[in-house]
């Protein structure tokens, strides 16, 4: 077991929280072990969201502790979530990746169009409307941008800003994690549109 993921399992067992720092990289997920929202680190600002088992199969998570993740399955109201990281460092370039879940039955919305704002940085290259949500995107890391920290509590908020949610059509909202530039896993993509939804 490599020096990460050992500090990950440490961190886990003294706070029992899912916000993850992993050496410098910090990864927030949307549900504590005990199923509740991972407030003040994953706040839900407005919409209607609920839960769901679809957790991201993405390589890293087998070693968190949220078992659920939030789902929004309608834009009435406008869905939106804020994300407030701790233990990032002012001046400190991040990358910032998501990643979620999926399934046959109940897939990630495939048109799914996320505004994004962060506030208490100098620097931010994460679009202001981003793919990454949708279906195609899904049980992977898919990179965002970068932020640079000008504070230590820097924030991200995510809005709905168009396509199709439904009960077939979902915003999976799972994990999002800040790993230093240049150290971030290779695995990480650039979000990309799928042709159609992704099973």
């Amino acid at each position: 077991m490599n020096r990460t993921i050992i500090l990950a399992l440490i961190t886990l067992g003294l706070a029992g929280a899912t916000q993850t720092f992993a050496g410098s990289t910090v990864i927030v997920e949307s549900r504590k072990a005990d199923d509740s929202t991972n407030s003040p680190a994953w706040t839900e600002i407005s919409g209607i969201w609920s839960k769901s088992k679809n957790k991201s199969r993405a390589e890293e998570l087998t070693f968190f502790t949220g078992k659920n993740v939030f789902i929004t399955q309608t834009n009435k109201p406008v869905p939106a979530f804020k994300i407030a990281p701790e233990g990032l460092e002012s001046g400190k370039t991040y990358q910032v990746d998501v990643t979620f879940g999926n399934s046959h039955g109940n897939p990630a919305s495939a048109d799914l169009v996320v505004a994004v704002a962060a506030t208490g940085v100098s620097a931010c290259t994460i679009s202001t409307n981003t793919p990454a949500f949708q279906g195609a995107n899904a049980n992977t890391w898919t990179t965002l941008g970068t932020i640079t920290p000008n504070c230590d509590h820097p924030t991200l908020t995510f809005t709905y800003a168009s396509g199709t949610l439904s009960p077939e059509s979902r915003w999976y909202a799972d994990t999002i994690r800040f790993s230093p530039e240049g150290a971030a896993p290779a695995k990480a993509k650039p979000a990309k549109k799928p042709k159609k939804n992704a099973e």
